[in-house]
């Protein structure tokens, strides 16, 4: 089964992220902030107002 580029680039950046994460000791801070920023610009999550990151809360799945 073909994969379409769009989940391929999403599954890819989602991949990024995760791998880039851990505690706050051993974070990759540039790499998970460069994958968090790829999500979101292929996921069209907007940005805060105040540039501070991305609004993912508004499309959680435990979102109020």
């Amino acid at each position: 089964m073909a994969v379409s580029k769009q989940i391929q680039a999403v599954r890819d950046a989602l991949a990024d992220y995760i791998v880039s994460e851990g505690c706050s000791c051993c974070r990759n801070e540039e790499a998970h902030t460069e994958a968090k920023a790829k999500l979101a610009r292929l996921l069209e999550v907007p940005a805060y107002k105040d540039g501070s990151g991305w609004d993912f809360y508004k499309f959680g799945s435990k979102r109020k």
